[in-house]
């Protein structure tokens, strides 16, 4: 049967996030850039909320995916910040991957179901993972 989930693009269900959550306040103090980013982007999304930060990967990490952050109101993403710092196609690429290698690592997270805005994404909770993704941002920032 799995064969067939990728063939036909069946998703894991994941549990509904609940508004008692910590996570849905979280979304709720986000939502206003989480629906634009959600409109802009067309794609699936994964929520992971770190300390000051919100990452979203966008697509089907850890194979394909862009990756996103808000940040007191605003949204960033890897293409500006290349643009911005001047970085190489090859650091670009190494910095993918290694997003993609903390992607993987953190499989067994919680993970659950909600919307934002009309779309259906999936919010991750997992400091492990914020934390990997924050060091790997702020590695190509400097």
């Amino acid at each position: 049967m799995g064969i067939f989930d990728k063939f036909f693009g069946s998703k894991k269900p994941y549990s509904p996030l609940e508004e008692t959550n910590p996570l849905a306040k979280h979304l709720e103090d986000i939502r206003e850039p989480l629906e634009d980013l959600a409109n802009q982007a067309k794609d699936s999304l994964e929520v992971v909320p770190a300390s000051d930060v919100t990452y979203v990967f966008i697509g089907k990490p850890p194979s394909q995916f862009g990756i996103a952050w808000l940040k007191d109101g605003d949204v960033f993403n890897l293409k500006k910040l290349a643009d911005q710092k001047k970085l190489s196609a090859s650091k670009i690429a190494k910095t993918s991957e290694e997003l993609s290698k903390a992607y993987k690592r953190s499989k067994e997270a919680k993970r659950f179901s909600t919307k934002v805005g009309p779309c259906s994404c999936i919010v991750t909770s997992s400091e492990t993972l914020g934390k990997d993704v924050d060091n790997i941002i702020r590695s190509v920032s400097i």
